[in-house]
C-alpha cells in the first residue's frame, strides 16, 4: 500500500480570506501551504468578489507557485454582469463562475441566498438583510441577454465558463449555447452537491458534449456530506478521467488545510479502487490544461505507506 502525496496537483477551487464567512487562512497563508506541499497552482474563488487582487499580492509572497484569479457573477459584482466579466478577464482571470450562493436554484435548496441554511452556519453566518431575486440565466426557457453575452466574452477571452450553482436546465441551456459559440473549456461545478444535485447520466450527457464535472472533497466531509468517495468513484467511471477533475472547494475553517484535504480526497479515491494514473489525469494533468500551464510532473508522487506521511503532512 502507498501513502499519496500531492505534489504537481493542482487545486481549481479554492476559498480563502478576508471574505463575509470565516476561512481558514487568507490567500497567502493558504499558497505557502500549498507551495510547501509541492502543488503546482491554485485558482482561487469568492462568491463575493473578483479575487484578482487576493491572487495579485498572493503571488508576490509566494512566486514559486502559480495562482490564478477569477469571477463569480453574485451580487457583489452585479449578478450576471458582462462589464464585470470583461474588466476581470482584462485582469488576467482564468474562471468565470455563473451565480452561486445568490442563484435562485441556490435559494430554493438551503431556503434563502448568500449562506448555506444549516450547513456550517457559525462559519457561513446569517443570510444577509439585501437579498435580491436569485439570480437564473434563464428568461421564459431561454438564455437571458446577459447570460449569452458573459458567455461572448468567455469565448473571446478563452478561459473557463463554470457553471456555479445553477440547477440542471439552466446548465443544460448554458453549455448548448457556450458550445455554439466556441466555448473550450466548460467546467460543471461540483455536480454531486446539493447544488446542482446532477444525476450521473446527466454527468455523462455532459461530458460527452466535453464538459468537464468537477468533483470537490469538501462534499464528502462531514459538514456537507452529500456523496462519499464509492459514490464519487461510481461517477469518475461513467464520466471517465479524461473528462473528469479532482479540486478542494476548501476554505472553510471546518475542513482541513487545503494541501491535507486534497491528499485526503486522492488517497480515499485510490483506496476505492481510482487508478493512480485516473488521479494524475484529473489532479495534475485536467486542470494545466484548463489553465493553459505545463504541468509540473504528470504522475502521481507516492512513498511506502509502512514509513509514513510526507514530512509536509506529519507537520500539520
Amino acid at each position: 500500500m502507498v501513502a499519496l502525496s500531492v505534489e504537481g496537483f493542482i487545486d481549481t477551487h479554492v476559498h480563502s480570506g478576508p471574505a463575509p464567512f470565516r476561512r481558514i487562512g487568507d490567500t497567502i497563508q493558504i499558497a505557502l501551504w500549498c507551495a510547501k506541499a509541492g502543488m503546482a497552482g491554485l485558482v482561487i474563488k469568492s462568491h463575493f468578489e473578483a479575487t484578482i487582487a487576493k491572487v495579485y499580492h498572493a503571488r508576490k509572497e509566494v512566486p514559486e507557485l502559480p495562482i490564478f484569479s477569477g469571477v463569480a457573477l453574485n451580487v457583489g459584482v452585479g449578478g450576471i454582469n458582462p462589464g464585470a466579466v470583461e474588466q476581470a478577464l482584462n485582469q488576467d482571470a482564468r474562471f468565470v463562475w455563473m451565480p452561486t450562493i445568490d442563484a435562485a436554484h441556490h435559494r430554493s435548496v438551503f431556503g434563502s441566498g448568500g449562506a448555506f441554511g444549516s450547513v456550517g452556519n457559525l462559519s457561513y453566518g446569517k443570510p444577509p438583510k439585501y437579498q435580491p431575486d436569485g439570480y437564473t440565466v434563464l428568461n421564459g426557457g431561454r438564455l437571458t441577454e446577459e447570460a449569452k453575452d458573459v458567455v461572448q466574452i468567455i469565448a473571446e477571452y478563452n478561459v473557463v465558463l463554470a457553471t456555479g450553482h445553477l440547477e440542471a436546465k439552466e446548465i443544460m441551456a448554458l453549455v448548448e449555447y457556450a458550445i455554439s459559440k466556441n466555448v473550450k473549456k466548460i467546467v460543471i461545478t461540483h455536480p454531486e452537491m446539493y447544488v446542482p444535485n446532477l444525476d450521473i447520466k446527466t454527468q455523462v450527457e455532459l461530458a460527452e458534449q466535453g464538459c468537464f464535472m468537477e468533483y470537490c472533497a469538501v462534499n464528502c466531509m462531514p459538514m456537507f456530506h452529500c456523496v462519499t468517495p464509492e459514490q464519487f468513484k461510481e461517477a469518475i467511471d461513467a464520466v471517465t478521467p479524461e473528462k473528469s477533475i479532482i479540486a478542494t472547494d476548501s476554505g472553510q475553517p471546518f475542513s482541513p488545510k487545503t494541501p491535507e484535504l486534497f491528499r485526503i480526497f486522492a488517497q480515499s479515491l485510490y483506496e476505492r479502487g481510482v487508478s493512480l494514473d485516473a488521479i494524475a489525469q484529473m489532479a495534475i494533468k485536467n486542470p494545466a490544461s484548463l489553465l493553459d500551464i505545463k504541468p509540473r510532473n504528470e504522475v502521481i508522487v507516492t512513498s511506502d505507506a509502512n514509513v509514513g506521511l510526507p514530512e509536509y503532512e506529519q507537520q500539520q
